[in-house]
């Protein structure tokens, strides 16, 4: 026992300083990896050992030691980092369990959108979502943060990234054989999103826990453009992005429906170029009677105007179409690049875009009427400038005669109307059908514009106002005099000052 004592008290410092690091790592494992028990129980076991056989052995001398003044400063010295290690623990065991974060960012990057979150606290079912992306690249560090946010606005939803080359048996259960796949799985239904970003694992995880799918149904026959051809005037890349997003899209050939369907949303009447038979409207007009939901897209003449609806909304379509030249480059007077958004829900995200455009391609003149209906709300979403003007027949070279009406003119506006208590009818007006074809839905905002006047129409809400959100490269570029004063500062003087002061103290105590 005292051959023990004695070596014991020869190493007691180093005896000290281990069970301090056992201790230290154990505390450590205990915050990084809880599931192994066994590990940090072992590491605090022998920091605790180490530290109760070294008192046991030296009680007395401790008691004397603790005595001495010196003794008091060590003792007030480790009790005071004891105690700071003890807050710093308990800091560490609440911000693990109430994590917040704050985005600083311009475009507020890290932040998930206010209709992803309303999407996330609706949900109450176990959402699985797995993410296959190469474990070097920034896309997995992309993908892995934004579906962490996700998993931290709502706990019902398990999320692991992985790379499939590390996991390939978990890649063969989920039929990926690739990277950029991220699978969210609900009640036995799978939604697959190939290198998305928040619009499309939101629209997902809409799709996996609703039952309902809203129903869009384009009217046919009357010479408008094909819902589901992928020529240049079709609209089947439209059709497409809106089954993406959990619609469901289906021809409506009134002449042998007789009736608009009950399970209809949003019907699209996209550039007739016939007017429509009389029981035709009337089927329509029946539709919007109980608060149906269209989306009108005209054309210059000889199309029909559809005046008799526009006059209840308190618009009217004229003969003609707009030209703008002032507001072109394409070298087409007709083609119209339109900048100037109104505030509306459908014109929300693109508020702030202000160097991009619609470009509409063949516009009819569309004029708000003196007096609106009473009981409609109408709201211009796009016009052209004071500069455009109503040309009625298109030839040779364009320029504004005296006689010719002149702008702004409204290219598309939104109607609101109170059939019942708790029912509206809404109808978006657009003066083109074209900029939707499969030719220029890829053009600028055409595609995005489309898409949310269908989303305010179905009141798909959700979707109307989740936009990219890419952080612009933030650059600091320094002069040659500012980068050696920075070099200078920073490697040269700053170290040698503190290592002088070092010596100064030093020195001080030493003499």
């Amino acid at each position: 026992m005292r051959r023990i004592r004695d070596l014991t008290k020869a190493n007691a410092l180093a005896i000290g300083i281990l069970g301090f690091i056992a201790l230290l790592i154990g505390t450590s494992l205990y915050f990084a990896q809880p599931d192994k028990k066994w590990l940090w129980v072992s590491a605090l076991g022998i920091g605790i050992a180490l530290w109760v056989g070294l008192l046991a052995f030296h009680f007395e001398d401790v008691l004397r030691y603790l005595i001495t003044q010196r003794g008091r400063m060590g003792a007030n010295a480790v009790l005071s980092s004891l105690f700071m290690l003890g807050v710093l623990a308990l800091l560490i065991y609440v911000s693990d369990r109430h994590n917040a974060s704050l985005d600083w960012t311009k475009t507020k990057r890290h932040t998930l959108s206010p209709q992803t979150l309303k999407v996330l606290k609706s949900i109450n079912k176990e959402i699985k979502v797995v993410a296959f992306y190469d474990v070097n690249s920034q896309e997995f560090v992309r993908v892995r943060d934004l579906l962490k946010r996700y998993e931290a606005a709502n706990p019902k939803i398990k999320v692991l990234v992985v790379d499939p080359r590390k996991e390939p048996a978990l890649a063969r259960q989920y039929e990926v054989t690739g990277m950029g796949v991220t699978v969210f799985e609900a009640d036995g239904r799978r939604e697959r999103v190939s290198f998305g970003g928040e619009k499309e694992f939101t629209g997902a995880l809409i799709k996996i826990t609703r039952d309902k799918k809203p129903t869009i149904y384009f009217l046919q026959g009357h010479g408008e453009h094909a819902y589901d051809s992928f020529a240049d005037e079709g609209y089947g890349m439209l059709k497409s992005g809106l089954e993406r997003l959990n619609y469901q899209v289906k021809e409506l050939k009134l002449l042998t429906e007789k009736s608009v369907p009950k399970d209809c949303d949003v019907l699209v009447i996209a550039g007739a170029q016939r007017d429509l038979f009389p029981q035709e409207k009337q089927a329509i007009k029946s539709y919007l009677g109980k608060g149906g939901r269209l989306l009108l897209m005209l054309e210059p003449d000889p199309a029909p105007s559809f005046s008799d609806w526009l006059d209840e909304w308190g618009l009217e379509a004229k003969p003609g179409m707009v030209v703008e030249p002032a507001n072109n480059i394409l070298g087409d007077p007709a083609a119209i690049f339109a900048f100037g958004f109104r505030f509306h829900d459908i014109t929300r995200p693109f508020q702030k875009a202000q160097s991009e455009a619609v470009l509409f391609i063949t516009a009819r003149p569309i004029k708000r009427k003196t007096n609106v209906p009473s009981g409609v709300i109408l709201t211009e979403l796009i016009e052209t400038s004071a500069a455009s003007w109503r040309e009625e027949k298109l030839q040779g070279v364009v320029r504004k005669d005296p006689d010719e009406e002149s702008g702004p003119f409204i290219l598309a506006a939104a109607v609101e109307k109170s059939v019942t208590d708790k029912k509206k009818m809404r109808a978006v007006v657009l003066a083109d059908s074209d900029f939707a074809a499969n030719q220029f839905i890829r053009n600028l905002l055409n595609g995005a514009f489309a898409a949310n006047c269908i989303h305010w129409l179905a009141e798909e809400d959700v979707l109307l106002d989740i936009p990219p959100k890419d952080e612009p490269p933030q650059t600091l570029f320094l002069s040659r005099q500012q980068t050696v004063f920075t070099f200078v500062w920073s490697v040269i003087v700053l170290p040698l000052a503190i290592l002088i002061s070092g010596l100064i103290v030093w020195w001080t105590r030493r003499s």
